[in-house]
């Protein structure tokens, strides 16, 4: 298995193959978009081409491609993605450019041309700071859903992947569609380990440097997500993880300034993936992981704390009789506007979620590894708070609402409070017959539970 190296982010060292890579697609572009105007204006034209119609039935009889045809697809049919005629459906027109280009291609050799003309091309665009924003996203997306004749994510476009996720000089947006179309690569190689080696050291630097990459305030919420799908990726792509990706891991779970979810995340993938050789301080971050689940829960809380708060205190100021009485339960008043006050059903479903992968992410149940495994013969205690962290979420998953939330927090909060020099056990938030349905089981509301997510 192949190791990351940590480094700093650096957006103007690339490795030499890349570099050279990237000027090979640059240089392909602007020969290609100096040529003038494309023969049809709009990827209907460009479909019901006669030209097109032409090179489909040369590519399937298994006909090279030729010169007169390479010039079509060049000069007509790739650039139909920067065109305003096209910019209304490119969603679909993307889609349709690559069914249609890169399907029904009976020669390899053929299929590998058109495909390395058509990935060279999206990439250079995907890379053009003078190209619109929207033409350079969706260019990234058609290099990520390129596909093989096997039907599998064409492992040629990988290095143009990495190596686009990995830039900070490239826009935010380019850089979230290149990692999406990686994790598409990622999701192919499971179960292969020669495959998951050789992805692992394609893509390792640039999620190593999305990792170490500080987080700057302007673009908070698009480097947080993109640092969550980079996460995301690296229990397939590194079953035991290397020391330096355990520190980039672990530095994350540590950041108060982090986001919630991306410190969930990224503990989720240090239990799934530390071992001995790791070097972490587990016993640290098993205590961080309960600041972490008490954070977010006693931040909800507050949240629809202040709500209340501000809605008494304009009743009070209309001369209203207040809404709010002491002693009443917030989440359960008979009036409807009072729970629009409480916690929102999503928000208490979101802390389930981050309970039960904390609670995995210490200590699975099941055998998987954990951080609790890395204390040997003191990890009872690490175990009993992944049980009640496990009991807690499930308890709020079945009945999202604030009075959960609460009784989570209490549970939590138990374990830190010693009687006769040893900790006090959590009472499970729920009874094993009053926990939520089996995923199999649960519906499919806008409302439904994020443990059905992949993601």
């Amino acid at each position: 298995m192949s190791t990351f190296h940590l480094r700093k982010p650096c957006c103007r060292v690339l490795p030499a193959a890349v570099a050279i890579a990237v000027a090979a697609w640059l240089a392909a572009a602007s020969s290609v978009l100096a040529q003038g105007e494309p023969r049809y204006l709009g990827w209907p034209k460009v479909e019901n081409a006669r030209e097109m119609r032409e090179l489909k039935d040369k590519l399937r009889d298994g006909a090279a491609l030729d010169g007169e045809a390479r010039e079509f697809v060049r000069q007509t049919v790739l650039p139909q993605v920067v065109l305003d005629e096209n910019r209304s459906t490119i969603e679909r027109t993307r889609r349709r450019m690559r069914e249609v280009l890169l399907t029904e291609i009976a020669d390899d050799k053929a299929f590998a041309d058109v495909s390395r003309l058509a990935a060279d091309f999206m990439t250079a665009v995907a890379r053009d700071g003078e190209a619109e924003p929207a033409a350079r996203v969706n260019a990234m997306l058609f290099v990520g859903e390129m596909r093989g004749k096997d039907g599998k994510p064409l492992p040629l476009v990988r290095p143009a992947l990495a190596a686009a996720a990995g830039d900070a000089q490239l826009p935010l947006a380019v850089r979230v569609a290149a990692i999406a179309g990686l994790g598409r690569h990622v999701d192919a190689c499971r179960g292969d380990a020669d495959a998951t080696a050789a992805l692992a050291k394609a893509a390792g630097p640039a999620i190593m440097t999305i990792l170490a990459a500080p987080v700057q305030s302007d673009r908070r919420a698009e480097q947080e997500w993109l640092a969550a799908r980079a996460i995301s990726l690296l229990p397939t792509l590194v079953p035991t993880a290397p020391k330096a990706v355990a520190a980039a891991l672990a530095a994350i779970v540590e950041d108060p300034a982090r986001a919630a979810d991306v410190r969930v995340r990224a503990a989720a993938a240090l239990g799934a993936t530390a071992d001995a050789k790791s070097e972490i301080n587990a016993a640290k971050l098993i205590d961080t992981i309960r600041g972490i689940a008490l954070q977010s829960l006693e931040a909800d809380v507050a949240a629809a704390d202040v709500r209340r708060f501000e809605r008494e205190y304009r009743s009070l100021a209309a001369g209203q009789q207040p809404i709010m009485q002491p002693g009443m339960n917030p989440a359960g008043g008979s009036d409807p506007a009072l729970n629009t006050l409480a916690i929102p059903e999503q928000a208490c479903r979101r802390n389930a979620w981050r309970l039960v992968t904390l609670a995995d992410a210490i200590d699975s149940g099941d055998g998987r590894p954990g951080l609790a495994a890395l204390l040997g013969g003191s990890a009872a205690p690490a175990k009993q708070l992944a049980a009640t962290l496990r009991d807690a979420g499930l308890a709020i998953d079945q009945t999202p609402d604030e009075e959960s939330v609460v009784a989570a927090i209490e549970s939590i909060k138990a374990p830190a409070q010693p009687q006769s020099g040893a900790p006090t056990a959590a009472p499970p938030a729920a009874a094993p017959q009053d926990r939520a349905p089996a995923p199999t089981e649960r519906p499919t509301a806008p409302n439904a539970s994020p443990f059905d997510s992949p993601f």
